[in-house]
């Protein structure tokens, strides 16, 4: 499947989405929240949700996945859904084992529990962190920033083809107290000085834009 036959193919989806809206009026008090609600793992609408993961996979060769943050590994749903391809090797890890459970029980997927600053990572051929680097971290921007581009360092050693994370726009868009904004021209640059091969996609709204490097 081509990359435009994969946009259309999202763009139906999303058009014809009574599941979806069903998804996004769940409350805590329903039973399906945790499992299906895009709430609990940092979204508005599940529409948001899929198009930050198309936007995190435009390129993808269809290889080995190590999902950064995975939550309930709906990355991995969403390439069951949008992708009809021979079998890939995904990997998944997330600090939450309440999120690694739902995982397992959603799409019977084993995903790692733990940080990943710490955890043996495997090589992959292509590395996501999808929401990984919205929240503060640190007690200064500086060592946010400092932390931001040791984390990508990191993801960079473990990728063999592309590392693609998002982050939130510091220009036109409201702040909230504890997320981490980074303006996208600071990181591009930044990026392209020690990566060169870098692309910066602000194509979905003024909050979120999307980082991909390639090691070619």
């Amino acid at each position: 499947m081509n990359q435009q036959e994969l946009t259309k193919k999202i763009a139906e989806n999303l058009s014809s989405s009574d599941r979806f809206d069903n998804w996004d009026k769940l409350t805590p008090e329903d039973s399906d929240y945790m499992m299906y609600s895009p709430t609990p793992v940092g979204y508005n609408t599940t529409a948001e949700q899929r198009y930050l993961m198309q936007n995190l996979l435009i390129g993808w060769n269809y290889e080995s996945i190590l999902d950064i943050g995975c939550g309930r590994a709906d990355l991995y749903g969403f390439i069951k859904d949008f992708y009809i391809e021979p079998t890939y090797a995904y990997h998944g890890i997330d600090h939450n084992p309440v999120m690694t459970d739902l995982a397992k029980q959603k799409y019977d997927v084993e995903c790692h529990n733990g940080a990943f600053e710490s955890a043996k990572l495997p090589v992959t051929s292509w590395i996501v962190a999808n929401g990984l680097f919205t929240q503060r971290r640190c007690e200064t921007e500086d060592a946010d920033l400092q932390k931001l581009f040791e984390d990508i360092d990191l993801l960079y050693k473990h990728a063999t083809t592309v590392v693609s994370f998002n982050l939130l726009n510091p220009i036109n868009t409201t702040h909230h107290e504890g997320f981490f904004y980074v303006h996208p021209g600071l990181v591009l640059d930044m990026l392209i000085e020690k990566y060169q091969n870098v692309v910066l996609r602000n194509n979905y709204s003024k909050d979120v834009y999307t980082v991909t490097i390639y090691k070619i």
